[in-house]
């Protein structure tokens, strides 16, 4: 049997290059086939198969992996052969697609049972062999995508967190984090890295997006500070100044957090690069361009 999923991507800044990590199925609600997938139902630490594009099976295969089950998520750690064509070439377009990437994975079905869920008819998927894992051209299944890949140098990671609509407050909770912390700690509130600063610096962060707490520590990602963060990525509030490059990943980051409190993400927009002329506005002075480029960096600190 064979599963698809949407999945959006983030680029990973940690491990060999060529390594991912990929949520493939979503467990303990109705897909699109009328199953249930339970926890449990994949074999925890399973090496599996990175297929070819679209379950190829004429090819041979462009990667391996191991499964995971982590909250309520099926996650694939795997590895592309960058020393293949083949594994290469799949490695570029899953980084390229972005959030238009989808994932499959093929299985056989060694438990299951029938049910009935709010009038509808359902089968338990309660122990699974899983055979392999594809990126593919397009799927119909519920909230999956490629969590990390090794590419992206500045972008934090996704995550999943508890959310929040609470209002938000950027300063004060910019206020409440705390100094000369890791960069672990950083990344469960932020989503952006300066990493060419001090990584345990709050001011080589950018993108706060996480309740603090009086003790400085991380809490709820809030759905308003997300938004906010969309928003000044696609130009609002006077933009970013963060590369070009890092926004799809900061994008992916703060969609995650909005998809998992079940609200669409505004979409990123493509941005004109600026010309100098432009940034200065009107033939304004470089030192006049430097004082907008700092409030504006202050502004992503603080948002």
């Amino acid at each position: 049997m064979k599963k698809i999923f949407r999945a959006p991507i983030v680029l990973k800044q940690d491990g060999a290059a060529g390594e991912f990590s990929a949520e493939f199925a979503t467990l303990e609600v109705i897909d699109h086939d009328g199953d249930i997938t339970r926890h449990g139902a994949f074999r925890e630490g399973q090496e599996t198969l990175i297929e070819p594009w679209n379950h190829n099976y004429h090819e041979p295969p462009v990667g391996k992996g191991v499964i995971h089950e982590r909250e309520n998520k099926a996650v694939i750690e795997g590895q592309f052969f960058l020393d293949t064509q083949s594994g290469l070439e799949h490695y570029k377009v899953v980084k390229n697609l972005g959030p238009l990437q989808e994932w499959s994975y093929t299985f056989e079905i060694e438990e299951s049972s029938r049910g009935t869920v709010e009038d509808q008819d359902v089968q338990y998927l309660e122990k699974l062999d899983v055979w392999g894992v594809a990126p593919v051209t397009r799927g119909a299944g519920i909230d999956t995508r490629t969590v990390n890949i090794k590419g992206e140098k500045r972008a934090v990671s996704t995550h999943t967190t508890a959310t929040s609509d609470a209002a938000w407050d950027g300063p004060a909770n910019g206020a409440r984090v705390r100094s000369g912390e890791g960069a672990a700690y950083y990344k469960r509130i932020y989503a952006w890295q300066d990493t060419e600063g001090d990584p345990e610096v709050k001011s080589s962060w950018r993108f706060i997006h996480h309740m603090v707490d009086g003790e400085g520590n991380p809490g709820a990602a809030n759905i308003r500070a997300c938004q906010t963060g969309i928003g000044v990525l696609n130009g609002g509030r006077g933009g970013t100044t963060i590369p070009d490059a890092d926004r799809q990943g900061v994008w992916n980051h703060l969609a995650k957090h909005l998809r998992d409190a079940d609200l669409e993400p505004p979409e990123l927009k493509s941005l004109d690069p600026l010309s100098t002329e432009d940034e200065a506005g009107d033939g304004k002075s470089s030192g006049e361009v430097s004082v907008i480029k700092t409030q504006i960096d202050i502004l992503e600190l603080e948002e």
